[in-house]
């Protein structure tokens, strides 16, 4: 299955988005309330063996 997903700049794990502004663990990837291009760009689409944040990971199973 693919997933949306984000990098996590501080811990460098793949988080699966659920929100415009947060992932499915709770992690905020996106804290302002405007959303640009370059946050879009941010979110890309991997299939789900690519997801490292173990939260996401238990989730989406």
């Amino acid at each position: 299955m693919i997933y949306p997903t984000v990098l996590s700049k501080e811990s460098n794990l793949v988080h699966i988005v659920k929100d415009q502004n947060t992932c499915v663990c709770g992690f905020t990837y996106n804290a302002f309330t405007t959303f640009t291009k370059k946050d879009l760009k941010k979110i890309k689409f991997k299939p789900e063996k690519v997801i490292t944040c173990p939260n996401c990971k238990s989730i989406s199973t």
